[in-house]
């Protein structure tokens, strides 16, 4: 009985001189299972899709931005429409599926976590305002029902008011997924797709003022940035990553972004202008630093895988954090938030893993199954 040399690497060189050349169809037949003999805990597996690392880079910088803007924060941080930046990013992982599968996936990666947040945000302010007061006597009981409220702001869901970019995002994804169907496919889609940004920037106003339920107005008006996502998010990021250009882009589009705060104009189509604009400078700066191995930028892309996450708990944590960052510094200054940050962006780092672990469903993921050891010997 021999062992198949092809399964071991260069382990070992004597005892390829003693047997026959390894059956090459053999090789291609079991590359994606068989192990190697110099790492037989992991199986070699293809990747069937490469990941954009600046997107991932993206994601964690916005996530970050997202937490600074919920403490105290420099005020150049309120230019950047942040939520903005996240519906352009979420309307390039769209993806088109017959109705049934797609909802289904919406309702795991975006309902379910939204609930459990919600749920778990009125237990978290339950517990605060007891700890406060120490009665419940005052309670807002009815702040649970929030949701069914009619509004056309974002801001009504005091339980946990970032949630609202969940609940927009579930409703957006099915207007999409609708106009999707409707608009042909051809060489004039995306021709079809100006057109209905160009309609929605004409009506924005009476947009804007609509009362509706579970956020359908907030979806509408914040749609054109999931488009411009989607038409041309993935091909531009491809681009950069490639291509030198990035270099000259990124302060290009900086040097815009900081010339558009003062144009003395106020229409609304500016603000989408702004927020294509620094998502290309940003954009293009992070493509420069893709595949980097630094701590720094290992951690941001961490952040950026887990941003579901992050913008479920946040608000939770910097609670507290805040009360005792303002006796430390004795005043909500710059210093303040910047204390907030690190030591919530600290507890989120240790909480992720426990998440992902034992109740993944509450972000989103399935429970990964075990890769299983498979045997490479052969008579």
């Amino acid at each position: 009985m021999l062992v198949a040399n092809e399964t071991r690497g260069e382990c070992s060189q004597g005892e390829e001189k003693a047997i026959s050349r390894p059956d090459l169809s053999y090789r291609y037949k079991h590359q994606r299972t068989l192990n190697t003999s110099c790492d037989k805990s992991r199986s070699v597996k293809l990747p069937t899709q490469k990941r954009i690392d600046s997107i991932d880079l993206f994601k964690g910088i916005a996530i970050l931005g997202i937490v600074w803007k919920h403490t105290f924060h420099p005020q150049w941080c309120d230019l950047i429409h942040i939520s903005a930046l996240f519906f352009i990013l979420s309307g390039i992982f769209f993806k088109d599926e017959p109705f049934i599968p797609f909802l289904k996936k919406k309702i795991r990666t975006i309902l379910i976590p939204f609930l459990f947040f919600y749920i778990l945000s009125y237990l978290a302010r339950m517990a605060f305002y007891f700890g406060h007061f120490r009665t419940l006597h005052g309670f807002a009981w009815d702040s649970l029902l929030e949701i069914f409220s009619i509004s056309n702001t974002p801001d009504y869901l005091t339980v946990n008011i970032p949630l609202w970019f969940l609940v927009g995002l579930f409703v957006m994804q099915i207007i999409f997924w609708c106009l999707n169907r409707v608009i042909p496919r051809n060489k004039y889609r995306s021709c079809w797709f100006l057109v209905i940004l160009a309609a929605l920037y004409a009506g924005y106003g009476t947009i804007e003022s609509w009362h509706s339920p579970f956020m359908f107005n907030i979806a509408i008006e914040c749609l054109p940035y999931f488009i411009a996502g989607n038409l041309f998010g993935l091909q531009i990021a491809r681009f950069l990553s490639k291509s030198s250009l990035k270099y000259l882009l990124a302060p290009t589009c900086f040097a815009l972004f900081i010339g558009f705060q003062y144009l003395p104009i106020d229409i609304s189509i500016l603000a989408f202008i702004k927020a294509l604009t620094i998502f290309l400078a940003i954009l293009s700066l992070l493509s420069c630093f893709e595949n980097s191995c630094s701590m720094i930028w290992t951690t941001v892309r961490y952040f950026g895988k887990s941003s579901l996450f992050i913008m479920g708990i946040h608000v939770l944590l910097l609670a507290p954090i805040q009360s005792m960052a303002r006796a430390i510094t004795g005043k909500p200054n710059l210093l303040t938030g910047l204390i907030c940050l690190a030591l919530t962006m600290l507890l989120i780092y240790v909480l992720i893993p426990f998440t992902e672990k034992y109740i993944p469903w509450a972000i989103g993921r399935q429970r990964q199954k075990q890769d299983t050891k498979l045997s490479q010997t052969t008579k």
